[in-house]
This record gives structure tokens, C-alpha cells and sequence, in this order.
């Protein structure tokens, strides 16, 4: 077993997995950048670190997942960041939601440190971190891969997508495309339902037995949509992120994005609309604002 851990990155997803490592019999120094998230996880018995430098060094594996690719270009490139602290014969798991290019540059540099680099982003939100039933995609050598099974395995279940470090994030901001489009499909049709006249919850059990479902039907409109309880664990802010990844590596292939490019437009209104910090199942609270009141009799 992997004798310590460094963890870069303790908050909504990061805090519940790291510890999941505690738990699994792991050592584990976590760092983050802002005071709360330390002295959580120190109460989860994952050992602070003053500085990532400090936090890296005597690890073993190196675990990131940061809000996005400019942050983990920070704490790769910043300084004392992990290109100046880390040494040979580390592995980094990065499993940030990042840009394919961002990850395939840091993979690359660090590379000539010695260090070998899979990227893991993950699926599943933060119920999926806390219960370890993340779906991760890693990009990255097979015997790599191997070597930290272990560990990655405390998470969830493994798809190994691709070869080569990027392919994670390519194959996760694909996944959050064609989530985001069930999720804002969902909203509209729960919306023109009610509007239409159907009771929601009749109409979700016809689509739950139709051709229509999907994840978001089977389980974050009732759950989350219809009650009101808007606490999925991810924002729209987020899933704006990946469509924003998403549509630059099409650009990058010179494909098109008919629907990816309309549907980029909706959340990007929505973000605009002020719920870029909220829940992503708030969503349909702007589809009803959208509807007006019919007219009188």
C-alpha cells in the first residue's frame, strides 16, 4: 500500500475522497488554499499541510482536483508549486475537470521531472465522492494505471478511456455535454407539461417508461426538480466550464457543434440570468420565469 498521499484540493468533491483514503488505511496531507477546508479535514483525520510544497514532498502519489484547468496551471507552475517540489519516481492523479490541453502540458513538464502523470477526472457528483461510486476516466499509460489502481479504486469504478494524459478530460467534457443537454431537455418538458395542463409526476413516470428518459428523468427530476430541493451538487456555473472546454477541443478539431453550440448559448443565459452559483436542477426555475401568464378568458 501507498505509504503517503498527498491530496491538493479539499473541497465539495476532494474533502469526501480524501477521506475515503483515510478510511481505506491510507496516509494522507491534504492542502487547500483557503483555512476552512484545512481545519475540515483535519477533523476527518487528514493531516494539514502548510504549504503545497511542504504538502508534496515526502508523498508518493500526488492527488489534484481543483475547479478548473487555470487553477491547477497555479499549483503546478505558481511558486513552490508542484513542478519546483515534486521528485522522481512520483505519480500525479490529476483529477480535476481541466482543459485536455492544460493537462497534456502539465503531464509533459512534469514528465521531466521524473514524474508520471494519468488524468482521472470524475463523474457522479458529490454524493457518488462521498459513497465512492465515482465513474473515473483515466487517460494515461496502462501500467500506470495498474501501478494506482489501489488508490483510484477507493473512488469508484475505473474506465480506462485513453492512452494518453488529456484523454480523461476529453472523454468527461464530452459526458458533461451530453448531460447538460439531458438536464436542460428535462427542465423545457417538466415545463411544458405543467403549462399543458399534466400533473409532473404522471408525465415523469409516462417518460420513465418511454423512449424519453435518461439519468436526469430517472433521478434528479424527482428528486430534485420537483420537490424543490435544488442540492445536486453541481452548479450551472460548472457544467457552463465544461461546455466552454467542450466546444474549444471541437473548435481544435474543426467539428461542428450544431446543438453543442445552442446548447452553450442556454446555460450561458442561464449563468447571465444570476444562477451561475446555483445548483444545476434550479435550472427549470428559469424555464418557468420564461413562461408568461396566459392571457384571461
Amino acid at each position: 500500500m501507498t505509504s503517503q498521499i498527498a491530496f491538493i484540493g479539499l473541497g465539495r468533491m476532494g474533502g469526501p475522497m480524501a477521506r475515503r483514503l483515510v478510511q481505506a488505511g491510507y496516509g494522507v496531507m491534504g492542502y487547500d488554499v483557503r483555512d476552512e477546508a484545512l481545519e475540515a479535514a483535519r477533523r476527518d483525520g487528514i493531516a494539514a499541510g502548510a504549504s503545497l510544497a511542504e504538502t508534496v514532498r515526502p508523498a508518493d502519489v500526488l492527488i489534484t482536483i481543483l475547479p478548473d484547468g487555470p487553477a491547477v496551471e497555479q499549483a503546478v507552475y505558481g511558486e513552490a508549486g508542484l513542478l519546483a517540489a515534486a521528485r522522481p519516481g512520483q505519480t500525479l492523479l490529476e483529477m480535476t475537470s481541466s482543459h485536455p490541453r492544460v493537462t497534456r502540458r502539465v503531464a509533459a513538464d512534469l514528465a521531466g521531472r521524473g514524474v508520471g502523470v494519468l488524468d482521472a477526472p470524475v463523474s457522479g457528483g458529490v454524493r457518488g465522492a462521498e459513497q465512492g461510486t465515482l465513474c473515473i476516466m483515466v487517460g494515461g499509460p496502462a501500467s500506470l494505471l495498474e501501478s494506482q489502481r489501489p488508490v483510484l479504486e477507493c473512488f469508484g469504478r475505473i474506465v480506462h478511456v485513453g492512452d494518453a494524459p488529456g484523454d480523461g478530460d476529453v472523454a468527461k467534457t464530452i459526458n458533461n455535454l451530453m448531460s447538460a443537454t439531458t438536464i436542460w431537455s428535462a427542465a423545457e418538458a417538466i415545463a411544458l407539461a405543467r403549462r399543458a395542463g399534466l400533473q409532473p409526476e404522471r408525465f415523469l413516470e409516462a417518460i420513465n417508461r418511454s423512449t424519453g428518459r435518461s439519468y436526469t428523468t430517472e433521478h434528479k427530476v424527482a428528486q430534485y426538480m420537483l420537490p424543490r430541493r435544488f442540492a445536486a451538487g453541481f452548479t450551472i456555473g460548472q457544467y457552463l466550464k465544461d461546455l466552454d472546454i467542450c466546444l474549444d477541443v471541437a473548435a481544435g478539431l474543426d467539428v461542428p457543434m450544431l446543438l453543442g453550440e445552442s446548447l452553450h448559448q442556454a446555460w450561458r443565459t442561464a449563468a447571465q440570468s444570476g444562477l451561475a452559483a446555483e445548483d444545476h436542477t434550479a435550472l427549470i426555475t428559469l424555464i418557468e420565469r420564461w413562461l408568461r401568464p396566459e392571457p384571461p378568458p
